[in-house]
């Protein structure tokens, strides 16, 4: 996630010294360490063990727990401020994650959405879906964003909207194809021999690739 979108955030957000936060989908604890650096009390959840195991190596003695967002292991109330950074969207219930975050955020506390917006605003994703072997299709995805359905749903009075533009660098041929494979665009990189034909229109001179995208960001206000 963009260091960008980290500042954004948290600047809205309000998390600073004193500030109790909970990220969902915590990962290997790199933003829990950034609001720490600020002074918040953090607190984190992934269901990756693994991941948890990294992100509990970077703060050692954090409470980060291993968990589901649709089951929050804290009382309600417990928090001034929720984060979840490209999380919501890979809840096995949307919705369920989002009560549940709601829930354990005190009155007047903030849940902070922020995660990449729509494909046809990230160069990289379009690429992904061009040279995947998994059936991608752009113009079959749903016409609206599932997590910004869900946040309507739950009437939250969302306070700050608005997008981050990320650029995103590879160094060459190889390290894109290693990407592309991490993400599972393809079985293998052998699975994909046209890639460097379809990437050229985002290589540059140096043999480097460019991609621009871009990042959403949602902060509602829980009702008192």
């Amino acid at each position: 996630m963009n260091a960008a979108a980290w500042e954004t955030v948290a600047d809205l957000s309000g998390i600073g010294p004193g500030v109790s936060v909970l990220d969902v989908g915590c990962g290997t604890g790199r933003f829990c360490a950034f609001a720490g650096g600020r002074g918040a009390a953090v607190h984190g959840i992934d269901v990756d063990a693994a991941r948890l195991e990294q992100a509990l190596q970077r703060l050692p003695g954090a409470d980060l727990r291993l968990g589901l967002l649709e089951d929050l292991p804290w009382p309600d109330a417990t928090f001034d401020v929720v984060t979840g950074f490209n999380a919501f969207q890979y809840a096995l219930d949307i919705e369920l994650a989002l009560a549940q975050a709601c829930r354990v955020t005190r009155p007047g506390g903030r849940i902070a959405i922020c995660k990449w917006d729509r494909p046809e605003h990230n160069e990289l994703f379009a690429l992904l879906a061009d040279v995947s072997d998994r059936g991608i299709d752009l113009n079959q995805l749903p016409a609206s964003d599932p997590v910004e359905d869900a946040l309507a749903r739950a009437r939250l009075d969302v306070a700050f909207t608005g997008t981050i533009p990320v650029t995103i660098e590879i160094a060459d041929d190889e390290a894109l194809a290693a990407a592309l494979a991490s993400a599972d665009a393809f079985t293998a990189v052998t699975g994909a021999p046209h890639l460097v034909d379809v990437a050229s229109p985002y290589r540059q001179a140096d043999g480097s690739y460019r991609f621009n995208n871009r990042l959403m960001y949602r902060i509602a206000i829980v009702a008192a």
